[in-house]
C-alpha cells in the first residue's frame, strides 16, 4: 500500500516536472508569429521599405513561384523578436506560414531592434541554397546596407535568392567572406538566458527519474518518453499569395548587420 502511494506521488511529480519543462521549452521555441500580409512575398512589418521596392519584391516573388512551380521566396522585417533568437523565430514563422510548395521555400528575415538577419531554407531547397551561400548573402547584405541603405540592400539580396532558386545562381556576386557560417542553436536561447533555472529543472527531473527506476523499474519514465516521441511525429498546394505548406528544418544562416 505504501509503495503504491509512493508510485502515485512519483507519477504526479514526474508529470508536473515534464509539464513545467515543456512549458518553458514551448515559450522559448514558439514565439508569437504575425499573420502574413495579403501579398505574402513582402511582409514589411518594421516599415523599412518604400512602396516601389515592395512592389518589386512581390513581382519577383510571383515570377519565381511561376518559374519553379510553387517555389516561394518570402521577405519579412520585424521591429523586434521579443527576446526570441532569430533562428527559432524564423523556423517557427516558416513552418506556420507553410512557405513553399513541396518544401521549396526560402525566408529572408530582418529584426531591426536586435540588428539580426537570417535566411531560412526549406527542405526542398537545402541542396540549392547552401548554408555557406546563405552566409555569404547575409554578409553581402550587411555591406550593401552601409553602401546603398537598407531598402536597396533588401531588394538586391531578395533578387539574388530568387536567381539562385530559379537556376541563375552564376549571376550572383559575393563579397569576400570568411568560410565560417553563423548558425545559432534554435533550441538554446532559454538555456542561455536562464542557466540556473535550467540546471535546477534538469536536476529535479534526474532525481525523479532515478526514483522512478528504483520504485517502478522506469515505467513512468518510459511512458512519458513514449508520449513525447508520439507527439514529435507531427509534421498543400498554395497559390501565389499564400503558403504552399512548406517546412524548414533549420537550414540557412544568421548574421548581424
Amino acid at each position: 500500500m505504501k509503495q503504491t502511494k509512493l508510485q502515485a506521488a512519483l507519477l504526479v511529480l514526474l508529470i508536473l516536472a515534464a509539464m513545467t519543462f515543456g512549458l518553458a521549452d514551448a515559450q522559448a521555441l514558439e514565439p508569437k508569429i504575425p499573420n502574413p500580409s495579403r501579398e505574402f512575398y513582402s511582409n514589411d512589418f518594421a516599415d523599412i521599405l518604400d512602396s516601389d521596392t515592395e512592389r518589386d519584391i512581390v513581382s519577383m516573388g510571383e515570377s519565381t513561384f511561376k518559374a519553379k512551380e510553387g517555389g516561394q521566396v518570402v521577405f519579412v522585417s520585424m521591429d523586434s523578436l521579443d527576446g526570441a533568437a532569430i533562428e527559432e523565430y524564423a523556423n517557427t514563422l516558416f513552418n506556420k506560414w507553410g512557405i513553399g510548395t513541396k518544401d521549396k521555400g526560402v525566408l529572408f528575415i530582418l529584426s531591426m531592434q536586435e540588428r539580426r538577419s537570417r535566411i531560412e531554407v526549406g527542405y526542398g531547397y537545402e541542396g540549392v541554397l547552401t548554408d555557406l551561400e546563405s552566409n555569404k548573402l547575409l554578409k553581402k547584405f550587411s555591406q550593401l546596407n552601409e553602401e546603398v541603405g537598407i531598402d536597396g540592400a533588401v531588394k538586391i539580396i531578395y533578387s539574388d535568392i530568387c536567381s539562385i532558386v530559379t537556376g541563375d545562381g552564376d549571376s550572383v556576386q559575393y563579397p569576400e567572406t570568411r568560410e565560417a557560417v553563423d548558425q545559432g542553436d534554435a533550441g538554446s536561447s532559454f538555456v542561455k538566458e536562464h542557466p540556473i533555472l535550467t540546471a535546477v529543472m534538469v536536476i529535479i527531473i534526474l532525481i525523479l527519474v532515478v526514483l522512478d527506476f528504483i520504485l517502478t523499474g522506469g515505467q513512468v519514465t518510459f511512458f512519458i518518453l513514449r508520449m513525447a516521441a508520439a507527439a514529435s511525429r507531427r509534421g498543400g498546394g498554395g497559390g501565389r499569395n499564400s503558403g504552399g505548406g512548406g517546412r524548414s528544418g533549420g537550414g540557412g544562416s544568421s548574421s548581424g548587420f
